[in-house]
């Protein structure tokens, strides 16, 4: 397999630099407000009821798309589970039954369970609930569907990667993910430490991320780490990601006017630049941003610029001019000045701890710190904002269409 190699992910003590020590552009400060508030003033809050006890893993948003959206929960007790789809005014738009999964990582009496809705309309709020065809499992919450490729609304997403083992530093950043506006999450890998055991997804994941979870869509990339336990198979087996030939390992998506392509770097490079070549020949978004777990190009101590990665995936982003690639692995913020038109982001800073990281001749800004990006992209112009685990914005980032 070209260009993968074993690496470790630090001792379980490794702390995080919650707050940034140095700052870059902040020319464009981020707006501020919940992401989540105005769902839930629609919908509520999708509180779990006496009889959702069964409910071992809170309900969350997976394949949101224009027209369709899937949800998944884990139950002891899937008798007839459904989601209840209504309006925001309470008018009933139908039921859909779960589909129950047996996967060997779960425990004994748990059951996978994904509920698929389609015929919904875009950029329109629905609100769901929880039933078993005798009694309310949840209160009712909601979500919003992507909206369509000609909207000129922004599109607003947050992206982080290397998050997930429990630390302060992991519960400090995800409060401040309540506080900046987005439409969808983005995981750039290593998100269950140390192995990606069912466990630590349990923990380290869905525990932390529930609130958002049941709102908003998560579209994760495997890291490393993930392989650890069963090649990958628990990751893809608690989300639904979009089908094709990756088989859940690399998935394209769009969201408005932005065209998505998600990459697994624990497989082989040379097959999935081939087949990006072909998925984004196919796209026609204004926009396209590309994402996955080892970076092509970072001054980070631990990894550094995964030169194989490069070499076969530059000429595929150069030719389809992709204006932003975003990627984990080493435990920092860093951007590059455009690199052939293309601007590279390693956002590593989830909650797994920090290492140094120095400065190259592409670097335009780099620090070692836990945080998130929240990216807005207009019609225009795209704004990458870094928000560190104090909830203070540090770097800032402009990138044109063309």
């Amino acid at each position: 397999m070209l260009g993968v190699t074993a690496c470790g992910g630090g001792s379980n003590n490794e702390r995080g630099h919650l707050a940034a020590t140095k700052f870059g552009d902040l020319t464009h400060p981020v707006e501020r407000g919940s992401p989540i508030d105005a769902i839930r003033a629609q919908c509520g809050s999708g509180a779990l009821t006496e009889a959702g006890d069964v409910v071992h893993r809170r309900p969350y948003l997976q394949e949101v798309t224009t027209t369709s959206a899937t949800i998944g929960w884990v139950t002891v007790d899937p008798a007839g589970e459904r989601a209840i789809l209504t309006t925001p005014d309470g008018s009933p738009l139908g039921e859909v039954l779960a589909v129950v999964e047996e996967y060997p990582q779960r425990l004994a009496n748990e059951k996978q369970v994904w509920a698929r809705i389609t015929g919904l309309q875009p950029d329109t709020v629905y609100c769901y609930a929880l039933g078993n065809g005798v009694a309310p499992l949840s209160e009712p919450t909601g979500f919003r569907t992507a909206p369509s490729a000609t909207s000129t609304l922004p599109v607003r997403f947050i992206a982080f990667g290397d998050s997930g083992n429990g630390s302060l530093e992991q519960h400090e950043l995800q409060e401040q993910m309540f506080t900046v506006p987005y439409d969808l999450m983005v995981h750039l890998g290593d998100l269950a430490y140390r192995s990606g055991t069912i466990g630590q997804f349990e923990d380290y994941v869905f525990a932390v991320y529930a609130e958002l979870f049941r709102n908003l869509p998560f579209f994760p990339a495997s890291g490393n780490h993930e392989y650890e336990t069963a090649q990958g198979g628990v990751f893809r087996d608690v989300f639904a990601l979009p089908p094709g030939e990756g088989n859940e390992r690399w998935y394209s998506y769009d969201w408005g006017r932005v065209h998505f392509a998600v990459l697994d770097t624990e497989q082989d490079y040379a097959t999935q630049a081939a087949w990006l070549d072909r998925d984004l020949e196919l796209s026609t978004a204004p926009w396209s941003i590309v994402y996955f777990h080892r970076p092509p190009y970072s001054s980070g101590s631990q990894h550094g610029s995964d030169l194989p990665l490069r070499e076969v995936l530059a000429p595929v982003l150069e030719k389809h001019r992709v204006q932003l690639v975003l990627a984990g692995h080493d435990h920092h913020y860093e951007r590059t000045v455009p690199v052939n038109g293309t601007v590279y982001v390693v956002s590593g800073g989830g909650g797994r701890g920090t290492r140094p990281v120095g400065q190259s001749d592409f670097t335009a800004f780099s620090e070692q710190v836990i945080h998130f990006v929240q990216v807005e992209v207009g019609v225009e112009e795209l704004v990458l904002h870094a928000i560190d685990g104090t909830g203070v914005e540090f770097d800032s980032l402009v990138v044109p269409r063309t």
